[in-house]
């Protein structure tokens, strides 16, 4: 369910000496009045106890100590901009922001449309987005929405995701911008300007992704680029489908000493900016 040890390294400093005869952490639970929910598996483990609105987190440490983390408090926040249909009714690329809160059972779902401004700003549901605050949401399904706690960690998060968000809509409508002006020669300031910034953009990820990538695993990547043709912005994501089809059929991994599975995984987590500086740099050049 939760990465007990984990959590317990994360609140260090808050854990308080308990005091029981009973050496067996696993059978504390008429000394807490709780179910023992996770049992320890050796004397260095932890043991947790289900207290109904908490947890209790017991150890053997200098001592017997006890950490208690409320379960309103242990909810993950995950945020990217989704870039292929997901069935869900809202136009592409839209900014999704997901709540999961494993020990109360509830989950949270926010989503909105982003749009390139004529300035080129970004725009969630019509609002700027910003990267030191959040956008405006609403979670009335979540008990735990007014909490202090979940207002600092949704900032926290979107702090951190911020910048992976604006890359993939920059490649996103810049590379949809150049489509769309793809036969109207000369470029005019604008549009150069997105060429510019989208060449920059895709050359970035292009240094990182050599790095990531090995040159059998690119060999691999563009002999099945070979084969594929990308009619739009959006058909770029989805990278992996592909090469797992050719793995499937050819035995690519084979051809070319790769851990196909390893590769598959790989590819999985790639951005949409990341596949498109893939695709750039390795897809045959169109007549």
């Amino acid at each position: 369910m939760y990465d007990w040890n984990a959590l317990w390294h994360t609140h260090t400093g808050k854990q308080q000496r308990f005091a029981s005869e009973t050496l067996d952490i696993n059978q504390l639970a008429p000394e807490l009045g709780a179910s023992l929910h996770r049992a320890a598996r050796n004397p260095h483990d932890i043991a947790v106890y289900d207290h109904g609105d908490h947890y209790s987190l017991l150890r053997h440490d200098q001592g017997l100590q006890l950490l208690r983390l409320e379960k309103r408090v242990l909810f993950d926040i995950a945020i990217r901009l989704v870039t292929a249909d997901e069935g869900q009714a809202l136009a592409l690329p839209y900014l999704e922001v997901l709540v999961d809160n494993l020990a109360t059972g509830e989950a949270g779902s926010w989503r909105a449309e982003v749009r390139c401004s004529e300035d080129g700003e970004l725009l969630a549901n019509d609002a700027l987005l910003q990267h030191e605050q959040p956008p405006a949401m609403s979670w009335p399904e979540l008990s735990f929405a007014d909490d202090a706690r979940f207002a600092a960690a949704l900032r926290d998060s979107w702090q951190e995701a911020a910048d992976a968000v604006t890359l993939d809509a920059a490649a996103w409508f810049n590379a949809e911008a150049l489509e769309q002006h793809a036969t109207e020669p000369p470029l005019d300031a604008r549009i150069q300007q997105m060429c510019e910034r989208y060449a920059e953009i895709v050359r970035r990820e292009q240094a990182l992704l050599s790095r990531q990538f090995s040159d059998e695993e690119l060999l691999l990547i563009a002999e099945v680029l070979r084969g594929v043709t990308f009619e739009s912005a959006e058909s770029c994501r989805g990278l992996w489908l592909a090469v797992e089809n050719r793995l499937l059929q050819d035995e690519l991994d084979r051809k070319h000493g790769v851990d196909g599975a390893a590769l598959l995984r790989q590819l999985q987590q790639l951005s949409y900016t990341q596949e498109v500086a893939l695709i750039e740099a390795l897809a045959p050049a169109q007549d």
